[in-house]
């Protein structure tokens, strides 16, 4: 089910009124059945997929809990680490390192395998695995309940795109007893209202704008078509489409949480104000570099081996990050590129500067040089190709002449900048707020903008389903 759907708008307040009207335990059952309907809206057979992944780790974890045996729980680990790991490549990269082998060797070494990626796989596959590592490492313990641990895989706000939550937060939240707070559930329709504005008028313009110069996955542009000024102008728009894309489901997820009473964590804080590309992982789709950096760069040895092995982590860590995204060698490219700007960044120890140390006009050339660092992998990102990326930045570096585009859109993003930098994303609905008064206005005119909204969609899916 999409967040950007009328389907969506009728379940969200269904489920909000039922599951206020239940008791405690029904309502987990009911939080359980409600998540997998969401899901079996876009599929079904697919759910079984969901529901095989709940079944292996809960039981891996509870035999890894159970046992006293260090060969025993590591033989389970290994068990439930490699189903996951089997399924995501087989469903995500198996046509990938197939075709790749098949470039090398003149041809493929087995046939294409015609799957879909079924959606969210990504996110509760890492969500899944960290609930099983944490109960190994002991900072977790393993619930004897299946139905709390499939309500934390499936828990329909942030089951298709995250963020990816972690058990020893969310788990406790399903016994608290929510209460249908008015200011509480005014602010989750307004962030609803929020994210639900940033996809349809803001990603979605600025999609449109990017597909006219990169084309699509599957018919993709020639550069060469283009001026630099056009295609530099495209790549600062992807930039703020996948930001505002991302965050917009994310804010969708938070809101629709908090209006039940569920406190899910912030996915993004301002990552275009960041002042070096440190910072900007901080900011950056925080659940997945957190999970990053605790169950793999870590585990790796962090920057506990000395430097050079740090930066060897560092590489293998986002190189692994960037194939997360999809099974291509650009996100590949894109994710070395993530590593070795964070090397860098180490090396000369630029990590270790505060922003608050920075003097104005320093922090300001600082966001400028990181923003436009990061538009560079964005390229990479969503260019198809390697070749075709490489044409794209040397047509922006030599200033190249061609064709340009319509520029009335680009207005979204001077927007989005005025916005970001103002910071009215976290504090306008707080503004409201603390005039009750109006409380009731709101509420008619947020429904009513999200009617709008919905009405007006032309892309109704967000890029991270992809993924």
């Amino acid at each position: 089910m999409l967040f950007n759907s009328v389907h969506f708008l009728i379940f969200l307040p269904v489920v909000t009124v039922i599951y206020f009207c239940l008791p405690p335990k029904p309502r987990r059952i009911f939080l359980l059945s409600a998540s997998f309907y969401f899901y079996c809206v876009w599929s079904i057979k697919w759910s079984f997929l969901l529901v095989y992944t709940v079944i292996q780790d809960y039981t891996a974890a509870r035999i890894i809990g159970s046992s006293s045996r260090p060969a025993v729980r590591k033989a389970v680990l290994g068990i439930s680490m490699g189903g996951n790991l089997l399924i995501l490549g087989l469903f995500k990269y198996f046509n990938f390192f197939n075709g790749s082998l098949g470039a090398l060797l003149g041809s493929r070494p087995w046939p294409t395998l015609n799957l879909i990626l079924p959606m969210g796989i990504s996110f509760y596959t890492f969500e899944s695995m960290s609930y099983v590592i944490d109960v190994y490492r002991g900072t977790a313990k393993p619930t004897k309940s299946l139905l709390d641990f499939a309500l934390f895989v499936t828990y329909f706000p942030h089951l298709v795109a995250g963020p990816i939550m972690r058990a020893t937060t969310l788990m406790p939240q399903f016994y608290e007893d929510h209460k249908p707070e008015a200011r509480r559930i005014l602010s989750g329709v307004l962030l609803c209202v929020w994210g639900l504005f940033k996809k349809v008028f803001v990603a979605d313009p600025m999609g449109t704008l990017v597909q006219s110069v990169y084309g699509t996955a599957l018919h993709p542009l020639a550069p060469s078509g283009f001026s630099g000024g056009t295609l530099l102008l495209a790549t600062y728009a992807f930039a703020v489409q996948i930001y505002c894309d991302f965050s917009a489901y994310s804010d969708i997820c938070i809101g629709a949480g908090r209006i039940l009473g569920f406190q899910i964590m912030e996915n993004f804080n301002s990552p275009y104000l960041a002042v070096s590309i440190t910072d900007f992982w901080r900011r950056w789709h925080i659940s997945l570099s957190t999970w990053l950096r605790d169950y793999l760069y870590i585990p790796l040895g962090g920057n506990r081996l000395g430097r050079v092995r740090t930066y060897i982590n560092l590489l293998i860590t986002m190189l692994l990050g960037g194939l997360w995204h999809g099974a291509n060698w650009t996100f590949v490219i894109w994710g070395g590129l993530q590593g070795l700007y964070l090397s860098i960044e180490r090396a000369l120890g630029i990590h270790q500067r505060d922003s608050g140390q920075m003097s104005v006009m320093e922090r300001w050339v600082r966001r400028l040089v990181t923003f436009h660092l990061v538009c560079l992998g964005w390229i990479f990102f969503r260019c198809p190709t390697f070749g075709q990326a490489l044409q794209v930045i040397w047509r922006i570096i030599t200033w190249s002449n061609g064709q340009s585009m319509n520029l009335a859109p680009l207005a979204c993003l001077a927007a989005l900048i005025a916005l970001q930098t103002a910071k009215l994303r976290i504090d306008f609905h707080q503004i409201f707020l603390r005039r009750p008064v109006f409380s009731r206005w709101i509420v008619y005119a947020s429904v009513g903008l999200f009617l709008i909204v919905l009405s007006t969609a032309r892309s109704p899916e967000f890029i991270y389903f992809q993924f």
